[in-house]
């Protein structure tokens, strides 16, 4: 995951909490998450490098949770009520 400067961070989080308020359930993250890689695309212009850019964004972040989230609550699952 390509780590930004906390300057940066301040200011997209801010207009992330603000976005992320009002998703209810997975369908509506899920035309979030797609809409941002949409805009994003839009904004920077349509060609290769920005449409992969964007997927290559989305799967890393993927990637990111996985590793940092589910992988670890999974342990932590595994260590409450043992392993299978």
């Amino acid at each position: 995951m390509p780590y930004i400067k906390q300057e940066r961070r301040i200011g997209l989080e801010e207009v992330l909490e603000t976005a992320i308020a009002g998703v209810e359930v997975k369908g509506e993250l899920t035309y979030c998450v797609y809409k941002l890689a949409l805009d994003y695309i839009e904004q920077k212009g349509e060609n290769y490098q920005n449409i992969s850019d964007a997927v290559a964004a989305l799967s890393d972040a993927a990637d990111e949770i996985r590793r940092r989230v589910l992988h670890p609550y999974e342990d932590k699952k595994v260590f409450q009520n043992g392993d299978m």
